[in-house]
């Protein structure tokens, strides 16, 4: 085991310290239930021996073995409902926990990590430190308290008799630690493997129209079948490491028997023992080896769990961005970036960008795909940090504002329309920022009012998931509401508008225009038909501000601009 995994296992225990009075209950109903297993093999004895002495009393045999019997059937049902109530709180708290860590990282900690790892997080990785719980943490007590129970009774019984079934104990645990050594690296694979099934079906999943129409079956399902594959590959090798295992549990405890009936036989005709210790003892035997049996069948269940829960620490682990700024203060509109850069991967994103924006300004920042002009968005919206220069807002840097209080006045919509599974109302008045009285205003704005009279239910009407029943136009809209019905003083928007006709973006910038005079719009684009009357435009290339100004200035003196322009307009003319 290495270092990382544990620490990693020290701090599921301290987790699980906190649910320690649920646990305790439920361990100290289980050593009751035991105590009772391990009480009922003397009872039988004493059944037996007043049977051979003719001293038999059915009513109190009955009473004696039947009660016991009957108090570890309750106490075994009370058990149950406690061990599943504590697992259901312990994932419900773990999923909490996940998804607040989640909320506080950054876009960059989530790309790299990946979103179906986290995925798997929140469902795999818990459901095992929640199988854990509810089916091996009692139990691995209760077994580990059988052993030593079931050890101490057939030493009291013959001691000399117990010695060779005791000698099973270390020759077992060897190989458990053999066995669970060599296996725990194929628990991380499997996880790794599951993380790799939910991107692959989820991206079969949502571009499921587009494998239909470039008629791409044969590749989706190669690309699965190949995970796939693996995740039989890597199960295979966990199963025959496991295989093993009860095999070879039973070989040690089968020489153990032998010896055990052959000895006691002997001792029973001289006479030391009589035939019900004999009995009791052969039952001490079952109750002794029945706890390593389960231990070894749990084995899976605890290495999983401990796995599982490493990669969830890793999460829970993760640095969270430094929030350092406290002034919170009601905002114009002005926007600076200082010689901003990027690198991502290696690579030069963001090249010493530099550029003022007026408040109540209309601004387009254009340039062709893949020239760093979302990365601007992200940078002015906080979303991510430059790795060098400084974004001011009117004359405080970024970095220095309170979040809550800097996104209560931005409104973001993104290049990917972001909808939920819910009521048209409910996606627009999304936030908790969400100004009362301005619903119809960003409604009409968006130009969505015609769209939603159409429907019988109106603003109540729910959207499917993923928005499948909005056209691309009318996602993108929606989007744009959710946005204005904060009443922002800035508005970014990342090519919002790239499924939305001409005109219909037209009349959104002129009505944005109108019913919002003051606010500060910048507009990612690479159209400039639409924003050539913005009052200034920023042409990007590659991660570098190549040329500012107004439509008519760039014409003049941006070559880059002029050929963009000439392109887009014989495109159109065509």
């Amino acid at each position: 085991m290495d270092q990382n995994q544990s620490a990693s296992n020290k701090k599921f225990f301290a987790f699980l310290k906190n649910y320690k009075g649920l646990i305790a209950l439920s361990v100290g109903i289980s050593l009751v239930i035991n105590l009772l297993v391990l009480i009922m093999p003397r009872l039988i004895s004493a059944v037996i021996d007043s049977f051979v002495e003719q001293t038999f009393d059915r009513n109190e045999a009955l009473l004696k073995v039947g009660g016991v019997a009957a108090i570890i059937l309750v106490l075994a049902i009370i058990l149950t409902v406690l061990s599943n109530y504590t697992s259901e709180r312990i994932a419900e708290d773990l999923r909490n926990q996940i998804a607040e860590k989640i909320s506080k990282q950054s876009i960059a900690f989530i790309n790299k990590i990946s979103t179906s790892r986290l995925l798997t997080n929140l469902t795999g990785d818990v459901d095992a430190v929640k199988n854990f719980v509810s089916q091996g943490l009692v139990v691995v007590f209760a077994s580990i308290f059988l052993l030593v129970g079931s050890i101490i009774a057939m030493l009291t019984i013959n001691y000399k008799l117990a010695i060779p079934v005791i000698l099973v104990i270390p020759t077992i645990i060897i190989y458990f630690g053999y066995l669970f050594g060599k296996i725990s690296k194929y628990f991380i694979i499997a996880q790794q493997i599951i993380d790799k099934l939910n991107l692959v079906i989820n991206e079969s999943i949502v571009a499921s129209p587009l494998v239909r129409v470039l008629n791409s079956y044969k590749s989706e399902i190669d690309k699965f079948q190949d995970i796939n594959s693996k995740s039989k590959e890597n199960g295979l090798r966990i199963v025959g490491l496991l295989s093993s295992l009860i095999p070879f549990i039973n070989i040690a405890a089968n020489g153990a028997v032998l010896i055990v009936l052959g000895y006691g036989g002997s001792l029973i005709i001289k006479g030391q023992l009589s035939f019900g210790d004999f009995n009791s003892f052969n039952l001490y035997i079952g109750t002794f080896i029945m706890p390593i049996f389960i231990i070894g069948f749990l084995g899976e269940v605890v290495i999983r769990a401990f796995t599982s829960y490493g990669r969830i620490n890793e999460v829970l682990d993760s640095v969270e961005p430094e929030v350092k700024g406290t002034v919170e203060k009601e905002i114009k509109g002005d926007i600076e970036l200082k010689d901003v850069n990027l690198v991502i991967n290696g690579r030069n994103i963001l090249k010493n960008i530099s550029f003022k924006i007026k408040s109540g300004t209309r601004t387009a920042i254009l340039g062709p795909t893949a020239a760093g002009k979302t990365q601007i968005f992200y940078a002015i919206a906080g979303l991510s940090n430059p790795d060098s220069g400084e974004i001011v807002i009117d004359g405080t840097n970024l970095e220095d504002y309170r979040l809550n209080s800097f996104y209560s006045q931005m409104g973001l919509v993104f290049q990917d329309s972001v909808i939920f599974n819910t009521s048209l109302r409910e996606n627009i008045e999304f936030s908790d920022k969400s100004v009362p009285g301005t619903l119809d205003k960003a409604i009409q704005t968006a130009e969505l009012d015609e769209f939603i009279h159409t429907l019988d239910n109106g603003l109540d009407t729910i959207i499917t998931e993923r928005g499948s029943n909005l056209s691309g136009g009318q996602k993108q809209r929606l989007t744009l509401a959710r946005a204005l019905a904060i009443n922002p003083k800035i508005l970014l928007l990342d090519d919002f508008t790239a499924r939305v006709d001409i005109n219909t973006e037209k009349r959104i910038f002129a009505n944005l225009e109108k019913n919002y005079p003051n606010i500060t719009l910048v507009a990612i684009t690479q159209k400039i038909e639409s924003v050539k009357d913005f009052d200034q435009i920023i042409l990007i290339m590659e991660g570098e501000l190549l040329a500012a100004g107004t439509h008519k200035e760039l014409l003049e003196k941006s070559f880059e601009y002029k050929q963009i322009y000439e392109s887009q307009q014989s495109t159109d003319n065509s």
